[in-house]
């Protein structure tokens, strides 16, 4: 799973941000070049607001930010820092489950409400299609299912938000658990405070929700060829 999700970052053109020792230089962190653009490139753009609006609420800088805001610096604890990566990743995985969901729904909605009263069925895209087309049904997500996504995640109860956050195997939450170590490694039981600027902290957490979206893609692919363990 960990190289498919490489991968997905090498098809980008982005580099995953090294070990974080490697980027503090005098208590200061920085990341360059931010590569947002790559970034944020993978997602639809309902799904991208929603991101946007997570890193807004997490580091406290706004999304029409102009460039003079952006590499204004602040300050955070390095273990806060971890979590929100952790978190950011997670978010990235729930926000990736939950789209295909919602997706899924719509074209089932349309499907079955488009049959005729003598039983044959006036849809596009027959419900007998949908799976046999799995990795183009997962591309369209952006095309067709987004426009009332945010209103179809507010309906959400506890129980359907731990469902799609939630990673599905064993493997996944391990592979969560031992990328953060190899990013912050023994370094986060010093939870000193580092400096950094708001661009460099949205390229960290961006890059963290990429990954936590990968890892659903990766998961879901791994798991057609072998057996995962549930989590």
């Amino acid at each position: 799973m960990y190289m498919m999700i490489l991968h997905k970052f090498s098809e980008m053109r982005v580099h995953l941000v090294p070990k974080l020792s490697k980027c503090v230089y005098k208590g200061r962190f920085e990341i360059w070049p931010s590569k947002e653009w790559e970034l944020e490139s993978i997602h639809s753009f309902e799904v991208l607001q929603m991101v946007r609006e997570h890193l807004s609420a997490v580091i406290g800088c706004r999304g029409n930010a102009n460039v003079t805001d952006t590499w204004v610096t602040t300050k955070i604890r390095r273990l806060r820092l971890c979590r929100l990566y952790a978190a950011s990743i997670l978010y990235g995985y729930f926000l990736k489950s939950a789209s295909l969901r919602h997706f899924l729904e719509r074209v089932l909605n349309t499907s079955t409400s488009d049959f005729s009263i003598g039983g044959q069925s006036q849809s596009q895209l027959p419900v007998s299609e949908i799976f046999s087309v799995e990795s183009n049904v997962i591309g369209c997500v952006g095309q067709m299912s987004q426009e009332n996504l945010r209103f179809y995640l507010m309906g959400f109860d506890q129980e359907m938000i731990q469902m799609c956050a939630k990673p599905k195997s064993i493997e996944a939450l391990n592979l969560i658990e031992r990328h953060s170590c190899a990013l912050f490694g023994d370094e986060v039981t010093t939870d000193d405070v580092i400096t950094t600027s708001f661009a460099s902290l949205k390229r960290f957490l961006l890059e963290a929700v990429d990954f936590g979206s990968f890892l659903w893609e990766s998961e879901n692919s791994v798991s057609d060829v072998y057996m995962l363990d549930e989590n």
